[in-house]
């Protein structure tokens, strides 16, 4: 079937039987095209791209594409959001599955196509026009496309909303990858679940948004310091009571770290010798009422110690000891802030 073309079935009063009248879809004004194709997912406008270059150009110029958002998986497979619905595109080597859909439900529906998944990413970026990655991740079974995509989105200048690297066998492949990521545009997220070998070094020339590092004893204070981001998540990390004494009071200045909201440090050096903010760990409020401070859609803390910034900005520490010390640090903001006592939770 080309797609170049539309069926319209027509019933005869006479005989009842059906039959079928293609007519020539690009020849009808474009206001009536720019309906339909406003209609067609990103599965229908992908089948139309491959009828014609000439079709290709008609929906995508008709079809609002440019909001549309793309992801490339750990399981090398490649994805558009479109409206809150994923669309997800998987390489299949079966001629007979080429173009068949199935509902996996939660919004989500997949399709098989014949593209090698490198090239497909390419071909739906360049054809759509996408601007924005929704998600990107290495995995064990995808390091090499990676590398060939992340290219790819350096040579385009597109922004990467989220990039996460999961566990991969060979850690060294990811160490040498690390400098390319330095040339990515990463601006909401960066989620790392590697342990890197002792002696890695990495700094970032760009913050995202949130940063969670499993792993993240090769994140310094330095880069502490120096960090834009309004979300830190640090897990096994190095930093001890001193690192976190500095940052603390470095952010009880004026003018300094304007983006902070939350502040999550899990490391073992956090002890009971020497003080956080001239208090001895652990550190919480035990005077009733018991207090819990949260952010609507993100951290809370319950029992912390209020700490006050030089302009008037309150944030709410909590630091506990045991088998894995935290410390949490919450920035209030009118904005979004609650604080319940006790009888209110």
């Amino acid at each position: 079937m080309y797609f170049s073309f539309i069926y319209l079935s027509t019933v005869t009063t006479s005989s009842s039987k059906l039959f079928q009248m293609p007519i020539a879809l690009l020849k009808f004004p474009n206001d009536f095209l720019r309906e339909v194709f406003r209609l067609c997912d990103p599965f229908d406008l992908y089948k139309l791209s491959k009828c014609s270059k000439t079709c290709s150009q008609k929906a995508t110029m008709l079809r609002d594409t440019k909001k549309w958002k793309i992801g490339f998986s750990a399981l090398n497979n490649a994805a558009i959001w479109v409206d809150g619905s994923i669309y997800y595109f998987n390489q299949t080597d079966n001629p007979e599955d080429y173009f068949k859909t199935k509902n996996s439900g939660m919004n989500s529906t997949h399709m098989d196509v014949e593209f090698p998944i490198v090239d497909l990413f390419i071909y739906l970026v360049d054809t759509f026009g996408i601007r924005i990655v929704r998600i990107m991740g290495i995995g064990s079974d995808n390091f090499h496309n990676v590398l060939k995509v992340a290219q790819v989105l350096i040579d385009r200048r597109m922004e990467i909303e989220s990039f996460r690297i999961f566990d991969v066998r060979k850690e060294q492949d990811v160490v040498n990858f690390m400098p390319l990521m330095k040339q990515m545009n990463i601006i909401q997220e960066f989620k790392c679940f590697l342990k890197f070998p002792p002696n890695f070094h990495f700094e970032f020339v760009k913050y995202p948004r949130h940063i969670y590092i499993d792993y993240s004893s090769w994140f310094t204070i330095d880069q502490l310091l120096d960090c834009t981001s309004a979300w830190i998540d640090l897990e096994k990390s190095s930093l001890n009571n001193h690192d976190l004494d500095v940052f603390l009071q470095k952010w009880k200045k004026k003018g300094t770290f304007p983006n902070l909201r939350w502040l999550e440090i899990g490391s073992e050096k956090i002890d009971d010798q020497s003080p956080i903010l001239e208090m001895i760990p652990p550190i919480k409020n035990v005077t009733n009422p018991r207090k819990k401070v949260s952010i609507n859609g993100g951290g809370y803390i319950i029992d912390g110690v209020r700490a006050t910034k030089d302009d008037g900005t309150e944030g709410w520490l909590k630091v506990e000891l045991g088998g894995w010390p935290i410390l949490k640090f919450l920035v209030a903001d009118p904005a979004d802030t609650v604080m319940k006592e006790e009888d209110d939770w």
